[in-house]
């Protein structure tokens, strides 16, 4: 006659237990309160994005690891001996260690992608650094304001995508980088790290940047290392073939 308690009771239970939750849940804590509303406010402003980053997935918490390290210090004592100081600078950044190369004093002849063959010593010590780790890089190319239209390089971004793509072939074809490790890029002059108000600025910002991705950086912006994208299905291969073969 009295099962109907035993269920009853459970019920009671069962809501006391949520009522609990639910209360817990609704005590606001002030401080994660307002460290939540600063990281949503800063996810609308880039620029407090940049020099605020949201606490915990912000990448200045990632250690270089001992690799990175070690090459930076190799890199290091290789310019030092070269006494190329004014041509190479290395830093580490929360994205990895940038390996800078000054291209109208290190690399390049003036509005050229060319590379100079006394740069070569250079770009095969830092690759054979590079090669023994195996580590995802990504070469980016950066110019001063100065415009510059040519024939092969109608704007800046040309020309400094040009000369990204000029190391980043000489560290594919000679062996030191897996092609499906590395990328590129071209910002032309739009990403200095000096005003570009006076000529030594504008020289600063000529640049080309080796970028060697720290491994725990790259896991906190969950980066996908070149080539390692979807690969396009076999049926749209041969739809896209036989669409070219057609014109």
């Amino acid at each position: 006659m009295m099962r109907w308690l035993l269920t009853y009771a459970d019920m009671i239970t069962l809501l006391l237990a949520l009522f609990i939750i639910l209360f817990s849940i609704s005590t606001i804590n002030k401080v994660k309160l307002q460290r939540l509303v600063h990281d949503i406010s800063g996810g609308f402003n880039s620029v407090d994005a940049i020099n605020n980053p949201p606490e915990g997935g912000g990448l200045e918490h990632a250690q270089p690891s001992k690799e990175l390290q070690q090459e930076q210090q190799i890199i290091q004592t290789y310019i030092q001996q070269k006494h190329l100081q004014d041509q190479v600078t290395v830093r580490q950044t929360s994205e990895g260690l940038v390996i800078s190369l000054l291209t109208d004093k290190a690399l390049y002849d003036s509005g050229s992608a060319v590379l100079r063959p006394e740069t070569v010593g250079l770009l095969q010590e830092v690759g054979s650094v590079l090669k023994r780790t195996e580590p995802t890089v990504r070469v980016e190319g950066y110019t001063d304001n100065t415009p510059i239209h040519t024939s092969l390089y109608p704007t800046n971004w040309e020309l400094s995508a040009a000369r990204a793509a000029g190391v980043t072939r000489f560290l594919v074809e000679k062996g030191y980088i897996d092609p499906h490790k590395i990328s590129l890029a071209g910002y032309g002059e739009f990403h200095p790290t000096h005003p570009n108000g006076d000529s030594n600025g504008q020289q600063l910002n000529r640049r080309v940047d080796i970028v060697v991705i720290n491994a725990t950086a790259a896991l906190g912006k969950k980066l996908i290392a070149p080539g390692m994208a979807t690969p396009v299905p076999v049926a749209a291969k041969k739809t896209i073939t036989t669409k070219t073969k057609g014109q």
